[in-house]
Formats: C-alpha cells, sequence, structure tokens
C-alpha cells in the first residue's frame, strides 16, 4: 500500500511498491510534491505504463551508440554518417545526460544553436532524426514514457538548386578531362545515371552490349578506408539503358578485359574511389567549364533530364535512376515533368482535331437558331 510519511528532518517520504513487488521511496521537501508524485505513480501502476527510475537513467550518449550497435539493417555509409553524428554532436552536448531529464524544450533549443552554429536545415534535421530514432526505441524498451524529439520544427529548407547539363555541357566536360578513362567516366554518369558505388561496382560481365544495358548488380562503399562490396542501395538490382555512341565507346574501352574486371579502376588498379577522382582531375574539368559546384552524384540530374526530355515515363526514370519508388522520382524531378503536361494537352488536341468531330453545342444552337 503507498503512503507518504513526514522523515524526522521534515522532508515528506513517499513508499510505494512497483509492479515487480520492490519496495521503493522517493523524498519531497513539500508534502504537495509528494502527494502529486503519489497520486501519479499511482495512476501509471493501474495502466500499467509505470517505468522505474533506472530504466531511463542511462545517459544519452550512451544509449544512442547502443541502439546503433543493435541495428543490422542500416548500410555501411548510413551506419557511418550515424556514428559521425553521435562522436561529433551528441556526445559533447548531452554527455553524462540521462534519457529521462531530456525534455522537448531542450532538444529544440539543441536544434537552432545546431543552425546558428553554421549547421543546414537539412544536417540539423538528420542530427535530430538520428537522436529520435534512439529515442523511439528507448520507449518501445520502457525507459521513458514518450519521445521528446518528436514535434520539433524547423525553417523551411532552401531549395539546393539541381544542375543540368546540355548534351552540348556533357561533351565540354568530356573534353576538359585528361584520358579516354575519365572522359568514359563523364559519360557513363551524365547518360545512364549512376550513383558513383555503382559506377565503380560495374564488371566487365555487367555491360550486356546486345541489349544496350549495363546491369547494376552491386555498389563499392567506403567504409573508413576499406573498400566493401555491397548490393546496390535498396537492393535495388536493376538494368540500365545506355545510348548507342557509349556502348560503342564501353565496348571499345574494355577490349581484352577479363568478364570479372571492373570496368572503371584507378590509375593503379584498385577500387574507384570518389576523393580520389575528384582530387586528380574532376573538381579541375568542372572548373574549366565553368561549373565548380557540380559534383560526380550531381550527374545524375543529368541523367535524369535528359531521360525526361527524350520522352521518359516517370516509372522509367524510377527504374534507371534506382529509386525505391515514383513518388521518390516524382519528389525530385516534379519541375522536369511539369513541362510535358503542355504536350499532353497538344496531343489531346489532335487526338480530337484527328476525329473531324465539330463542337456538338455549336451546331445545337445553329439549330435551334434556324
Amino acid at each position: 500500500m503507498a503512503s507518504i510519511q513526514k522523515t524526522k528532518n521534515g522532508t515528506w517520504q513517499v513508499r510505494y511498491k512497483d509492479p515487480s513487488g520492490r519496495h521503493r521511496a522517493k523524498t519531497y521537501r513539500l508534502k504537495a510534491d509528494a502527494q502529486k508524485f503519489l497520486h501519479s505513480v499511482e495512476t501509471e501502476i493501474a495502466r500499467g505504463s509505470y517505468i522505474a527510475a533506472e530504466r531511463g537513467a542511462v545517459d544519452v550518449p550512451g544509449w544512442l551508440q547502443r541502439h546503433l550497435d543493435s541495428r543490422s539493417d542500416l548500410g555501411v555509409t548510413t551506419r557511418n554518417r550515424t556514428q559521425g553524428i553521435i562522436n561529433t554532436h551528441v556526445r559533447p552536448k548531452w554527455a553524462s545526460i540521462k534519457l529521462s531529464d531530456v525534455d522537448h524544450a531542450a532538444v529544440a533549443l539543441w536544434a537552432k544553436q545546431l543552425m546558428d552554429s553554421g549547421q543546414s536545415v537539412r544536417s540539423a534535421k538528420k542530427i535530430i532524426n538520428v537522436m529520435s530514432a534512439a529515442f523511439e526505441a528507448a520507449v518501445r524498451d520502457r525507459r521513458v514514457h514518450g519521445n521528446p524529439c518528436q514535434g520539433v520544427r524547423f525553417p523551411k529548407p532552401t531549395p539546393k538548386p539541381k544542375i543540368f547539363l546540355t548534351p552540348r555541357q556533357v561533351e565540354e566536360l568530356a573534353g576538359a578531362t585528361f584520358d579516354d578513362r575519365q572522359a568514359l567516366v563523364v559519360y557513363t554518369l551524365a547518360y545512364c545515371g549512376l550513383r558513383w558505388g555503382e559506377l565503380a561496382g560495374l564488371r566487365v560481365r555487367d555491360f550486356d552490349p546486345l541489349r544496350r544495358r549495363l546491369n547494376v548488380e552491386q555498389t563499392i562503399v567506403d567504409d573508413n578506408g576499406r573498400m566493401i562490396e555491397k548490393p546496390p542501395k535498396d537492393h535495388e538490382i536493376r538494368s540500365v539503358p545506355v545510348p548507342k555512341f557509349l556502348v560503342e565507346k564501353i565496348a571499345a574501352y574494355i577490349a581484352g578485359a577479363g568478364a570479372a574486371d571492373p570496368i572503371f579502376a584507378s590509375p593503379r588498379g584498385g577500387p574507384l574511389r570518389n576523393r580520389n577522382e575528384r582530387n586528380r582531375w574532376f573538381d579541375r574539368a568542372v572548373k574549366d567549364i565553368g561549373l565548380p559546384e557540380l559534383t560526380p552524384h550531381g550527374l545524375r540530374h543529368t541523367a535524369a533530364s535528359m531521360a525526361i526530355s527524350a520522352g521518359a515515363s516517370v516509372l522509367s526514370v524510377q527504374r534507371m535512376l534506382g529509386h525505391s519508388s515514383a513518388t521518390v522520382t516524382l519528389d525530385v524531378y516534379s519541375a522536369l515533368f511539369e513541362n510535358d503536361l503542355d504536350e499532353v494537352a497538344d496531343r489531346l488536341d489532335r487526338v480530337r482535331t484527328e476525329t473531324g468531330l465539330r463542337d456538338s453545342y455549336a451546331e445545337v444552337n445553329v439549330r435551334e437558331l434556324g
């Protein structure tokens, strides 16, 4: 039976038995506070929502690390990015703070501080999302009653402008490279829309010149300096169409290579590393054509824009780029598809005109006037 007793030093002690049968006590200076706690603990026990204090006593960085270590669903890149967020942002801010001591106001203030310190809205959201996922796990593990990260508001992010190269600009970029391999990398990224890891993971046997396809079956990712082979993002093994001119270039480039050999490799024969290739030639080439902000990944936007301008459907672009759904494709490239609306209207107009139909309401009006 729960009770409140006054102690010898004038404080008020709440005594109660938790659902496991363990006797517990908590002391307050004011009787009103003790009564408030007693009421809340009795309510939680009756509802089955009681959480022992020690369950929420785990420090925040320790719990986030434990949560990350327990997840088997994360890819190498996501895991490394999350680990970096824990080390760089969570540990300095929340060291020795218990899960149960974190409230919504503190998290909202931290989000603002992150942006005030120079983090973009997108970066701040990613950081808070890492914390939020761990608190969701803490709720499921009955360590805290709720997730203090829920409902944190952010300013509307400024859209990052996408760079869409024209075919002529792709030629200029390829011409600004220093050898055939580098030029072929530019053509493949710009016309096939591969991610860098997918490009690096291509083997000679993944090239099908008869069907004019590149079969994306693996990606190579950097795991803290160790290059490892993994399935493509979202496990989207796919077949990517290749323009005829590029089929001929790839076929000539890999002539004599073995089926298991990579199509693209570093000058020393190792896996193609994004950072090394950018330092070696890409950044200089894009600067030479007046687009220093362009990245290798940004050439996916060019591939999408050229495919859409050639009449590709949303589903075709989704499959080409390896997006998880057509919704993702529309979210990224909806503005490009808007140009198709005029063409749709023109086609509908032509369909009706070709039938030879006249306005039925006009004919009715003529008959009535006659």
